[in-house]
């Protein structure tokens, strides 16, 4: 569920904006549930999305989605402010020897971590 008052009508406006509309297509979903087939994605890139997910249980999901969807050598980060140490956990479970939780970023606030790592 969308926390930001966000729209699929203000995304593509402002890829529009950004020059980058032919580029961009908006698919609403599930995290739990990602609509796309097996190893499919180069990169996922998640910004403040899955702390809304309540349990643990239903962010571990969402992080296996992610590994699923992510071809061999894809790239994975993961910005928010809760969970970032779990996430990075949950990475190294499914294989990503690199995965990683930064330390804390202070210029956005609230403050947040990103996990990050490269599927093999």
């Amino acid at each position: 569920m969308d926390q930001g008052n966000n729209s699929r009508e203000a995304t593509l406006e402002n890829a529009k904006l950004e020059g980058v509309a032919d580029r961009v297509e908006v698919r609403d979903g599930d995290m739990r549930k990602l609509p796309f087939p097996n190893a499919s994605m180069d990169a996922v890139i998640a910004n403040l999305a899955i702390h809304n997910i309540s349990n643990r249980e239903g962010r571990r999901e969402a992080i296996a989605e992610i590994v699923r969807v992510l071809k061999p050598g894809g790239q994975v980060a993961l910005m928010d402010f809760k969970h970032v140490g779990q996430y990075a956990e949950d990475l190294k479970e499914d294989g990503f020897a690199d995965a990683r939780a930064s330390g804390p970023i202070f210029w956005i606030f609230p403050p947040v971590r990103v996990a990050r790592g490269r599927k093999t």
